[in-house]
């Protein structure tokens, strides 16, 4: 096994895939995460990765936090936590990358459920996109109804293995208080737009869907 040490409190992250941003303990973001190192080493695998920038160090208490960190309890926790970390911005990725003056032309147009479909299609040519180790954007779909949703599936977890009123219930003041305050959302919200957030297991099995309806922000 091969392990990427944290900067900030010095944990010891087990490297599973390539796709390790955050800190397991602390929720910090890696400094010598693959993606990072990538960029100046194009040429290299991710095997070359663990091999140079990873430690393989297997100390007797570094086992014991591994396997305490698979229990449910603490699994749960880890994902509710790692979600809430890049909740907002998992939220507001697609609507923050296109705001400015040709997001606000789109919405002044009349036809606005034509025009969140040009929007949601602008947004999907980045997706799929991972947020952190947990959580992948999939896609955006503009619905009839003045709907919008953001599509995310949960890439390491079953739905048998979840508690998933338990952590839809975690979510729901974050993305509320999300909708109603931050900034980049103010053109859905003077359109009185409903706002889905549908999210999937690793197998593609619906969790759980969040609608932020107008009466919610």
């Amino acid at each position: 096994m091969h392990f990427l040490k944290c900067n900030k409190c010095g944990h010891l992250n087990e490297v599973k895939s390539e796709y390790l941003v955050f800190c397991d303990n602390c929720h910090t973001k890696l400094e010598n995460n693959y993606n990072k190192w990538k960029e100046v080493n194009p040429n290299k695998s991710f095997e070359e990765y663990k091999q140079i920038v990873c430690t393989s160090e297997e100390v007797k208490i570094e086992k014991e936090k591994i396997k305490k960190n698979t229990s449910p309890k603490r699994k749960f926790k880890s994902l509710k936590y790692g979600i809430g970390f890049i909740i907002v911005f998992a939220i507001f990725y697609a609507i923050g990358h296109f705001s400015g003056e040709s997001i606000i032309k789109i919405f002044n147009k009349p036809a606005f459920n034509k025009e969140m479909m040009q929007m949601a299609s602008e947004m999907n040519k980045n997706c799929p996109i991972m947020l952190d180790a947990q959580t992948r954007l999939d896609n955006t779909i503009a619905l009839p109804d003045n709907v919008f949703q953001y599509n995310y599936t949960l890439i390491n977890s079953e739905k048998a293995s979840l508690d998933i009123e338990g952590l839809k219930k975690y979510l729901e003041p974050i993305i509320y208080n999300g909708a109603k305050t931050n900034p980049e959302m103010k053109l859905f919200r003077d359109n009185k737009t409903t706002l889905n957030y549908y999210y999937k297991d690793k197998s593609g099995v619906h969790l759980f869907t969040i609608s932020v309806t107008p009466d919610k922000y």
